[in-house]
């Protein structure tokens, strides 16, 4: 569809509506839609700030900016996360005047047909066709997406994936391998010591966290593939004080410092669940095997 221009000669603005946890293959039609119309705004609440959703409590897939970088590679034009705090308590027409109209000067809102917006969720698709008639704008309601087997995707089946270690399908629903993207940690070198380095990232409260345990994995560095061995769990062998998740990466025949730098790694698959071993050699012994697992599939 050829991009509009508004009644003023201005572009055409499409809003893009929706929490986009994970930018599943159902976020991304959302997106795709919207883009489709003219200039695409992506508005959506900061994993960070919310802790709940409609009264029950959320473990956000990806963060803020991890949510972000995807929103914009699934081809919105710019991201606006909301902190939820802040406008979580404004009725659904308010949040259409303020955000949609005065701040965004939107022409048409997409978003699926699930969406709920305004003080406790109170508003839903129906809501927004009528707040969009009185206000100026037009409303686009995307059908869910569903799977081969008819199943709908969303946020909430690929969450009980993640933590079932179900990565295949998880991705697929995703529409892209489960990414861990974040700043890589100084960790205790024992690693290096034993001869298997690794980068570092930890995971952030409320995050949603995949099966513990060790996963075939990819790491891009500077637009190269890296075949990798992951580790997302609390390491018993090396402490038993590990209270937060860390993902531990091992990067097959590279050596190189990323302590510092922003680094994205890919989970293809579920290997092995994570388990205490008697001690140190034993532990490398079971690197070693992952490894080898590891490159059979490359």
């Amino acid at each position: 569809m050829t991009a509009q221009t508004n009644h003023s000669g201005q572009p055409f603005v499409a809003a893009a509506l929706g929490l986009f946890d994970g930018v599943h293959l159902g976020h991304r039609s959302v997106i795709a839609a919207a883009a489709s119309l003219g200039v695409c705004h992506a508005v959506t609440f900061s994993a960070e700030t919310m802790p709940q959703k409609q009264e029950k409590s959320l473990r956000y897939i990806y963060d803020t900016r991890q949510k972000q970088k995807l929103l914009e590679e699934s081809g919105a034009d710019s991201v606006t996360a909301l902190d939820f705090s802040s406008y979580s308590m404004l009725d659904g027409l308010t949040f259409c005047q303020k955000i949609l109209c005065e701040r965004l000067h939107t022409n048409a809102v997409v978003c699926g047909e699930d969406y709920r917006f305004g003080y406790r969720a109170a508003c839903d698709t129906e809501d927004l066709r009528r707040f969009g008639e009185l206000l100026g704008f037009q409303t686009i309601i995307v059908p869910k997406l569903c799977d081969k087997s008819e199943q709908p995707i969303s946020s909430s089946r690929i969450r009980v994936l993640l933590e079932e270690g179900e990565m295949i399908t998880a991705n697929r629903l995703l529409g892209t391998d489960y990414t861990v993207y974040s700043e890589v940690i100084r960790g205790n070198a024992l690693g290096r010591t034993m001869g298997f380095p690794t980068a570092n990232q930890a995971l952030k409260p409320f995050q949603c966290v995949p099966k513990r345990g060790v996963y075939a994995s990819v790491a891009e560095i500077d637009g190269m593939e890296i075949p990798a061995i992951t580790n997302i769990g609390l390491r018993p062998t090396v402490t038993e004080t590990e209270k937060r998740p860390l993902a531990e990466t091992h990067l097959l025949g590279w050596n190189g410092e990323l302590s510092g730098k922003m680094l994205t790694v890919r989970l293809s698959r579920f290997l092995r669940a994570e388990r205490k071993f008697s001690g140190f050699d034993e532990l490398a012994a079971q690197i070693r095997t992952d490894i080898a697992m590891r490159r059979t599939f490359e």
